[in-house]
Order: C-alpha cells, then structure tokens, then sequence
C-alpha cells in the first residue's frame, strides 16, 4: 500500500503540473490553434530545392511475406509497424526514405503512412475524410523543417506532423492517427511473424542506400548536431535529435525521451491531473504509454524481469499490452494511448509548450521501492541484463 509519505508526494508533484498548466501565457505557443495560425504558415515555406512529383508517394503497393523478406534484411534495419484495420504491416525505412508517403486503401477507406526522413517524423493517418479518400504527395516545401504534404484531391496543403490541412479548400481539417511504432526487423518479424511487409518498388532507385546516412553510424545526420534547414526555436533539454515518442492526451501535449524509458523500464509521471505510466516493451522494442489510474489513488509501477509490477498489489502486467497477468489484478488492463515520432528540435520547434519526459511531472524514484516494508528493494531486472560496471 502507498504511504502517508508517498500520497503526499504524489498530491504535490499533481499540484505542482496543475499550477504550470494554469499559466499559458508564461509559455510560447507554436502549435496552429485558430485559422489565422494556419493562414500564416503559407508565409514561412521553405523552398527545398526538390520540384513537387521529384518524391513520388506510393498508392497501394505490394507487399512480401516476413519469410521472403527475412533473407535479404538485417535485425538491425530500422523498420515502421503500423496498425491498419486489417492487421499490422511493416514498413522498411530504407524504402520510406525514398517516397515518404504510402497511400493505403483498407475496406474502401484511404489510410496515409508518413515519414520525414529530415525531421524522423513518423505519423499514420486515417485520410478517409468522410468518404474523400485523400491521396497524398510530398510537396516539396517545408514548414519548420518539417515535410509539406499535398493532396491531389483538393490540392490543399497539410503539415506531416500534425495532419492539419493550413491551405486550400480543405484548410482547417485534420485527420485521426493510426497506431504506429519505430522498431527494427528483428523486433517486428518476431512480434508480427504473420504482418505483410512493403515490397521494395519497380525501379532503379537505391532501396538499400539512404541519402542522409544510417541510423547506425555516429557520423552520419540522423546522430550529429547539424541541421539542414532553419527552424524557429531550439532547445537544449535534450540533443537536437533525441528520438521521441510524441503525443498530445487530453489536450496537453507530450515529448518522451526513448531512451530514458528503454534504460529505466519504467516510468510514472503526471500530465496535469492524469496519472501515466510510460514501460518499455522489451519485445517490439517501443515504449507504451498507459493510464495508471487503475483505483481512486492512480498505481506506481517498476520493471521486473521484462514486464511491470505494480507497487500496490504487486501484480504483475504485461508492458505489451498493459494487462494483468499474474496476482490479485489479473485480467485487469490499463488503457493505452499513441503517438507518432520525430526528433527533439523537430517536435519542440512547433510545439515549445510540450512537456517532456524526463521533466518535473516525473514521480521521484524515492518514492518507488520494489520491496514490502521492512525488506531490502531487489534488482527490478535479472542482474545479466545490468551492463554497468
């Protein structure tokens, strides 16, 4: 059970988001919020060099089989999982570097998977729209450093990130996002074993070159500091090009840190007054995030061997699925949220009011022992798996 000293605790670091989220306007804002916002986008585009058609988006391509694939991919290859109405498919960036966008009919309804390589932004979009069925190009342009997109049913223009239209007959419309996950071959082809895989396209383009380098090699874009277009605002919270799981839940929103979860396991914080729970999930290599409000007083949970436990019943949850599968809470399930991807300066530049994990809404790990009272706290993970000295 949670001491008088943990509620306490708790109860403060929830008053203490409340008060920052009480006062907007100490904070920048960048996001669009009205027409206006939008309207000015038009004013701020980049040109890249790169006449619009110079990226050709794909419109549904064909897929492989994970066997057929397999023997000509690495574990290590960075690869979209993204989760349609018809089950999960796996997008190789090696591919997606090269098109950005790939337009998917599922059941007669338009779904659009979006990358932009110069940002690491990922996103998925239901572009049904009503029955429109948008089918979207990369415009050529950028906004912010971000990928503009175009649709060649109205010609309106959209920003990648957010899915927003800014220009056009469409302006002002959005899109609902599709679950979507940053993992590699080895991870999804384990997780997904039956999911359909985009094939690599007709022509002499070279899948298995990426012009802006390898997400493997130090040296390369994706890992140093340098940036190919201007952005508006910088922040050195984390490296510019930290991978961040992002996301906006009940109106606030969120940049996570990928790798400060993958090392701690686990992470509990706040959002305002919503208590959540980022875990990393040791199978496809992602992090999750949960509601852990599971009772009146919201759960605290630490790693332990691969999955969570919780500190109140010490149940134990799959980080997969946020599902109790062994202790007095089996069978309950906390309810999970998604995000896309981008990188820091990308995410923070159009959204400066976001709040970040690592951050203040984070739950101190004093409060978070593993051990009933009165006994010595264990290792949260098997001792094989602490590469530390």
């Amino acid at each position: 059970m949670l001491t008088t000293s943990m509620r306490l605790t708790v109860a403060c670091a929830t008053v203490c988001v409340l008060i920052l989220c009480a006062l907007p306007w100490d904070m920048p804002e960048a996001r669009p919020r009205s027409m206006e916002d939008l309207a000015r986008i038009s004013n701020k585009l980049l040109s890249t060099g790169v006449s619009y058609g110079a990226i050709p988006s794909l419109y549904r391509p064909k897929y492989d089989r994970i066997q057929e694939v397999n023997l000509s991919s690495s574990d290590d290859d960075i690869v979209f999982v993204v989760m349609l109405p018809d089950g999960p498919r796996i997008y190789p960036q090696r591919i997606m570097v090269w098109h950005q966008v790939v337009n998917e009919i599922v059941d007669d309804l338009a779904y659009a998977i979006t990358y932009c390589p110069t940002t690491g932004t990922l996103m998925a979009y239901d572009a049904s729209m009503a029955g429109l069925n948008l089918i979207f190009d990369p415009e050529g342009r950028i906004y912010d450093g971000n990928s503009v997109l175009i649709d060649r049913n109205s010609g309106s223009l959209w920003l990648q990130e957010t899915g927003m239209a800014f220009e056009g007959p469409l302006m002002g419309r959005g899109m609902p996002t599709l679950p979507v996950f940053w993992t590699n071959w080895g991870a999804a082809k384990r997780v997904f074993p039956t999911a359909l895989v985009l094939s690599k396209p007709a022509g002499n383009r070279p899948y298995g070159r990426d012009p802006y380098g390898s997400y493997q090699r130090q040296e390369s874009y994706y890992q140093n500091d340098k940036l190919i277009y201007p952005v508006e605002r910088l922040d050195r919270r984390f490296h510019r090009k930290t991978p961040m799981l992002c996301l906006e839940y009940k109106g606030y929103l969120l940049g996570i840190d990928i790798g400060y979860v993958k090392k701690k396991g686990a992470v509990n914080f706040f959002i305002g007054p919503h208590a959540l729970l980022a875990a990393y999930d040791q199978k496809l290599e992602v992090v999750r995030i949960f509601n852990r409000q599971i009772w009146a007083e919201p759960f605290l949970f630490v790693p332990r061997y691969g999955k969570i436990m919780d500190l109140t019943t010490r149940s134990i949850w799959d980080t997969a699925t946020g599902t109790a599968v062994e202790g007095n809470m089996k069978g309950a399930s906390m309810p999970q949220f998604y995000g896309g991807y981008s990188m820091w300066f990308a995410w923070y530049s159009l959204n400066p009011e976001t709040f970040v994990i690592p951050g203040p809404g984070e739950v101190s790990d004093k409060l978070i022992s593993p051990a009933p009272p009165g006994q010595e706290p264990a290792a949260a993970n098997p001792p094989q798996t602490h590469n530390a000295p």
